[in-house]
């Protein structure tokens, strides 16, 4: 009979406990492990009931840990990825699963000569557009971390053919456009034959291969800005140090299970970084994807427009120091409201290889909202 009391009593604590701590723990409006908004408490409506389940659901309680048990499982059990954006590599390497990442690292992601022809009508037109103002416009794309590290891609996605979009636009811009181009590919594996040049556990590079970078572009800056033809690059101090997994394990909760071993630089002497008092506006700014400004105002160096995605967030604290002011836009496309404001002495486009597949748009097309 005891043991028939305690079979029940057990049942019925195991059935209820997690009701009781999503009770007992404080209401979140988002999944730091799951990297998204949860669902709120809904109003009184037609689809309530819909709606409070998908609420309850994102507060089930031990929900986190059984998310982490249950990634952990497919990792590390299976060998599996428990996640449609994550890849699972080797020797600890994880990578973005974006559909067109992967598609460029095997090769089955070709540009169609029509698309080329868009990529350098739009790209000309908006080079001629800012020639006529006096600006110089420079593109710079970045290579995937898949293309820069592909040894430890899993193989179950095997490569196709070794050339991608990024081969394509690159071999078309130079042979049929006079497009100021910058690709980063040699400049990043010549930086990779020294140290790691992106993180094992993000799909961006770290701060080593975010450097070498801004070398190269202050180095290309040169060719139309004088001003660059002598100006070294800013002076970093390095360091080490172990860290939770970045991105890639976050999205399934496993940051503490995956630490990194991080390389780091930092600006010796900033003078165009941020303000104390103004950092956590500024990261609001970079996390909403708001336009932003620094640099060291010192008139004898040059503006700038930096038209980019979030790979440019580990060049701000470089590119900051080497001009009088850059406003960061991040924006895939020109927005000539924005340059008529500024009127800089350069206009950079910075653009990701996986961003490749999207379509340019023109200058007469209208500015996003």
């Amino acid at each position: 009979m005891l043991d028939a009391r305690l079979t029940i009593v057990t049942f019925l604590t195991l059935l209820w406990l997690p009701l009781a701590v999503s009770l007992l723990t404080p209401d979140e409006t988002r999944s730091l492990s799951e990297q998204r908004k949860l669902a709120q408490l809904p109003k009184r409506g037609a689809d309530w009931t819909r709606s409070f389940e998908r609420y309850y659901d994102d507060r089930l309680g031990f929900r986190n840990d059984l998310i982490r048990a249950w990634a952990w499982l497919h990792i590390e059990g299976l060998g599996v990825s428990p996640s449609d954006s994550l890849l699972v590599g080797k020797q600890g390497w994880f990578f973005f699963g974006d559909e067109a990442a992967v598609a460029q690292y095997r090769g089955t992601a070709r540009f169609e000569r029509a698309e080329l022809l868009s990529w350098g009508r739009v790209l000309a037109e908006r080079q001629r557009w800012l020639k006529e103002r006096g600006i110089p416009y420079l593109l710079v794309l970045v290579p995937n971390k898949h293309r820069l590290y592909g040894q430890y891609m899993p193989d179950s996605l095997p490569k196709v053919s070794e050339r991608s979009q990024l081969d394509d636009l690159v071999d078309y811009l130079r042979a049929e456009s006079d497009v100021w181009l910058l690709d980063l590919r040699g400049t990043l594996e010549d930086a990779a034959r020294q140290n790691r040049v992106y993180h094992k556990t993000d799909t961006h590079w770290n701060d080593v291969g975010a450097y070498a970078a801004y070398r190269a572009i202050l180095q290309k800056l040169a060719q139309k800005l004088p001003v660059f033809e002598d100006q070294a690059p800013v002076a970093v101090r390095s360091f080490e140090r172990t860290t939770p997994g970045l991105g890639l394990p976050r999205i399934v909760g496993l940051s503490n299970a995956y630490p990194e071993r991080s390389f780091d630089l930092a600006v010796a002497e900033p003078r165009g970084g941020v303000p104390p008092k103004r950092r956590a506006r500024w990261e609001d700014r970079v996390r909403r994807q708001l336009p932003f400004a620094l640099g060291t105002g010192d008139e004898r160096l040059p503006t700038a427009v930096i038209f980019r995605d979030s790979f440019a967030n580990a060049l701000v604290p470089y590119l900051s120091e080497s001009f009088s002011r850059i406003v960061y836009v991040w924006e895939f496309d020109l927005i000539p409201q924005l340059v008529e404001a500024e009127r800089p002495d350069v206009v950079i486009q910075e653009i990701a290889e996986r961003f490749l597949g999207r379509t340019p748009r023109g200058l007469d097309r209208p500015p996003p909202q």
